[in-house]
């Protein structure tokens, strides 16, 4: 017997395959680029501020705001890190929705600038750092408590280089 993710594949790699066929109960697949793929999200309530997190390989559900990244100079680590910032809390709160819901489509309107070599190495690290320790959560090895001082260390790092990226 099949593991629940491979059935699910089985299942996605048939209705992409019998999209748009005729006869009854046929499937039509909208946006197959996007089945399986790894992203980022968030959820749609919140506070000011958006805590994104990487998302592995899945099919999209509509209750969690889903984002891709379309080209190379600007990896999901560095949108996760812009979107997770300060910069980009306060933004979305003053200039975009002051309500406690973020879209896809509010999220579309902050402003991304394209970072050079020196800020992507340095996103890459502190996104990695901060993965890492959620991993460890996530496994059982640690406790959301334990790793909480390490994380706010790496969230104001964060915070300060999205600032001086803005010039802010």
């Amino acid at each position: 017997m099949a593991d629940g993710k491979e059935e699910s594949i089985n299942i996605v790699q048939f209705l992409k395959t019998n999209s748009g066929k005729k006869g009854e109960g046929m499937p039509v697949v909208r946006n197959p680029q996007f089945y399986f793929r790894e992203g980022f999200c968030w959820n749609n309530v919140l506070t000011t501020y958006m805590k994104c997190k990487k998302k592995e390989k899945t099919v999209q559900s509509t209750e969690s705001m889903s984002f891709f990244s379309c080209v190379n100079q600007v990896p999901e680590f560095y949108l996760i890190s812009l979107m997770n910032s300060r910069f980009a809390a306060i933004y979305v709160d003053n200039f975009i929705n002051s309500t406690s819901h973020c879209t896809t489509g509010d999220a579309k309107l902050i402003p991304v600038l394209i970072p050079d070599n020196e800020i992507l190495k340095s996103c890459n690290r502190l996104f990695t750092s901060a993965f890492e320790l959620k991993k460890s959560v996530a496994k059982g090895i640690t406790t959301d408590i334990s790793i909480q001082s390490e994380l706010e260390i790496i969230e104001e790092e964060n915070d300060n280089l999205i600032a001086c990226l803005y010039s802010i």
